[in-house]
């Protein structure tokens, strides 16, 4: 009893000391308004419920002389948890990112959001809200677990959800939403002008948020696509309009060449340890490969659009088609080497496929359309294209995350679902659009 009645003391003196940390406001970034906040929405307080938590955990294995407190893993295919974000913030804006065990989502609806929540359990940890933005793009996460998110302004934002430092554009522009992190912790961000004649334009911000160069490229007709970044540090344009792929030297902004390919890509390109480029071709509805200068090395016709491309562990290139399908290609001359038709219906979003360690693919579809829209799925198919469960759901067309844990997070229009994988991530050069779990499109 005496030992209870020790940890029964330790913990109300923990939970005095989480008190007074909340109360100081540290994690309230500035200009927080507590009167904005979406029902269910708080800051700091479940993180400290979180800590104290984790307190728990570690006197109660070291009472119990350490004994396994770790469920055994639930089976492939079984939802885990599920996590609805605030009534104030419906709908889930781009892909989100995992990084140290949290999650971090942007939502669009009652003003623009960045959440924060626990992948073990999916609980809230904080929220950051940017009352002057009609718009969110994709968290961006840095080594230092520095988030950064644009929206009327790039934002870096620090782990405890205050706010680190935010950017401008140049007068006349406006951020697309596209950007990527190189291993230096350089920030890259496309923006344009849709309202006016103006050339598209990229910046490089250093880490600290000063800006290093900018350049414009293109002409009038150019619009912003993807930005990545290869195994040399080259930085690459993708571009949606425009009918080009450019590469620029990431120190400088200088060109490098151009690749005029007459079609907009149809999503993110996926990049290998060579340099060679991977990247589907919307109209013509083909999938090309290029080495790192620019020179075509192999195409291969669908008669449906391809999709973003991903690279498993042993190399195979897998992609999505628009019409039902999912093809693997041999990387190297795209000899089809499989494709299965796997669902009815096709929702046009190209993003939804990943891979992991095992080769196994994880992909969205939808088997019918009724008086309620699409019934839409989670696909799971071994490397030889054999469907091994799906999960029906009204989930969202982002690509999905998965952990050490061999857990499958999963966007739906409001929120989050961990399902149980196969494997855990794929040690390979580019097994999800935008490469990793950051959503850094960094080689």
């Amino acid at each position: 009893m005496e030992n209870f009645a020790f940890l029964d003391f330790f913990f109300s003196m923990h939970t005095i000391t989480e008190s007074v940390s909340l109360q100081s406001g540290v994690r309230v970034a500035p200009a927080f308004n507590e009167n904005i906040l979406p029902q269910g929405c708080t800051r700091g307080e479940e993180g400290g419920e979180m800590k104290k938590s984790i307190w728990m955990l570690v006197f109660a294995i070291l009472w119990t002389g350490g004994c396994d407190l770790v469920e055994e893993s639930a089976e492939p295919g079984t939802i885990i948890w599920e996590y609805t974000f605030p009534d104030g913030a419906p709908n889930i804006a781009d892909v989100p990112a995992l990084y140290n065990g949290t999650i971090y989502a942007t939502t669009a609806g009652s003003g623009c959001w960045l959440y924060a929540i626990n992948s073990e359990d999916g609980t809230q940890i904080w929220c950051f809200h940017i009352e002057s933005a009609t718009w969110i793009g994709r968290p961006v996460v840095g080594e230092d677990g520095t988030i950064y998110v644009v929206a009327d302004k790039l934002y870096a934002i620090n782990p405890d959800g205050t706010e680190k430092w935010e950017r401008e554009p140049e007068k006349g522009y406006v951020f697309t939403g596209e950007i990527a992190l190189d291993r230096h912790g350089t920030i890259y961000a496309a923006l344009e002008d849709h309202l006016n004649p103006v050339l598209p334009q990229i910046i490089a911000v250093a880490p600290d948020g000063t800006l290093k160069w900018a350049i414009t490229y293109g002409d009038l007709t150019t619009h912003n696509g993807f930005l990545e970044i290869g195994p040399d540090g080259t930085l690459f344009l993708f571009a949606e309009s425009g009918h080009a792929i450019y590469a620029f030297t990431a120190s400088t902004g200088d060109t490098s060449w151009i690749y005029e390919m007459e079609d907009c890509v149809s999503g993110p390109a996926a990049l290998d340890e060579n340099g060679v480029i991977y990247v589907g071709l919307f109209n013509k509805a083909k999938l090309i490969a290029l080495n790192g200068d620019g020179i075509l090395l192999w195409e291969r016709n669908f008669g449906a659009a391809p999709g973003s491309p991903v690279i498993a562990p042993d190399g195979t290139i897998y992609t999505k088609l628009l019409n039902d399908s999912i093809v693997a290609l041999n990387p190297a001359d795209g000899t089809v080497i499989w494709k299965e038709k796997i669902y009815e219906f096709d929702t046009a979003e190209f993003r939804t496929i990943v891979v992991d360690a095992d080769g196994n693919v994880y992909i969205h579809g939808a088997d019918s359309y009724g008086a309620q829209g699409y019934t839409d799925f989670i696909y799971a198919l071994d490397r030889n294209g054999e469907l091994l469960w799906k999960i029906p759901d009204k989930f969202s067309e982002w690509p999905p995350l998965i952990d050490s844990h061999n857990t499958l997070y999963v966007q739906t229009p409001s929120g989050i679902t961990a399902i149980q994988a196969e494997a855990g991530p794929a040690n390979s050069p580019w097994p999800r659009p935008y490469h990793d779990t950051r959503n850094t499109s960094h080689y």
